[in-house]
């Protein structure tokens, strides 16, 4: 397993140079080696890479990473690992406090020879002031023995100076405007804001439509249910009316019947008392 290289030991290695070279032993400090901002600054306003010693007081004065910008920095220190040996890098805390996110490879292989290269991108709406010197990144440094020692080759991307390929794509960089951005965001929330607004409309008028529904149904299943009753009332009374008709006419047919048979009666009795007044009337009886 790897041992981590702390202590006294990390600040000799400053001291003598072993591994650290251009270091400061104050930066060593328990198990952790704080790298410093060199003078060498890749800025996209400048479109080039500049020293910042050679630049006047004014000039360097107005040194910044903007609100949105990424600039790239060159370490003072300078590292020469052995074959046995190889870093970890962490971001500075109080870089990380200022809105400021360090970029660029976090581990350092065996063999490395050459300064680190970092970006520096600021999150904040604050301006980061450049200054030579100022702690950027830590770094932790481990020692391998046994089966985890290797033939490894010598790293291809040491860093002596800034990479041309970084300066071509620094020379046509523009800053990302964190004011744009956060008109952006404002845009996009006051559009989602009309749309939450417009999907509660249509929810409103539809739990209105639906109300309205509702209220439809029970009118219609009301005259559906008056209908039903009318019709029924009208049945039951046509059953009525029937019925007394039916009654009416067996009355009828009685009394026609009762009339015939009183007629009858009246012609049995009434003719022999006729025939009598009769006879009687032309003195042939006495």
């Amino acid at each position: 397993m790897p041992t981590m290289i702390t202590g006294t030991r990390l600040r000799e290695s400053v001291v003598n140079s072993t591994f650290i070279h251009g270091g400061d032993p104050a930066c060593a400090e328990g198990v952790k080696y704080d790298f410093r901002m060199s003078s060498k600054i890749l800025k996209g306003s400048f479109g080039r890479p500049i020293d910042a010693n050679q630049l006047a007081a004014s000039e360097r004065a107005g040194l910044f990473v903007e609100p949105g910008e990424m600039v790239f920095v060159l370490t003072e220190e300078r590292l020469t690992l052995p074959a046995n040996m190889f870093a970890e890098l962490s971001p500075k805390r109080k870089l990380s406090h200022a809105g400021i996110l360090a970029i660029g490879g976090f581990c350092i292989d065996p063999r490395y020879p050459g300064h680190l290269l970092i970006g520096l991108f600021n999150l904040s709406s604050t301006r980061f002031p450049l200054l030579p010197g100022k702690k950027v990144i830590a770094a932790t440094f481990y020692e391998l023995t046994g089966d985890e020692l290797s033939d490894f080759p010598l790293p291809e991307s040491a860093v002596d100076d800034f990479p041309d390929e970084l300066i071509v794509v620094m020379q046509k960089y523009s800053p990302l405007a964190v004011q744009s951005v956060q008109e952006s965001v404002d845009k996009l929330r006051g559009e989602l804001d009309a749309i939450r607004e417009d999907i509660r409309s249509h929810s409103d008028w539809y739990r209105r439509f639906e109300q309205s529904l509702e209220h439809h149904d029970r009118q219609i299943g009301q005259l559906l249910q008056g209908l039903s009753d009318e019709k029924s009332a009208r049945t039951t009374g046509e059953d009525k009316l029937g019925t007394t008709l039916a009654k009416i006419d067996r009355t009828l047919t009685w009394l026609k019947g009762a009339a015939w048979v009183a007629a009858g009666l009246v012609t049995l009795v009434g003719i022999p008392v006729f025939v009598a007044w009769l006879l009687k009337t032309l003195g042939i009886i006495k």
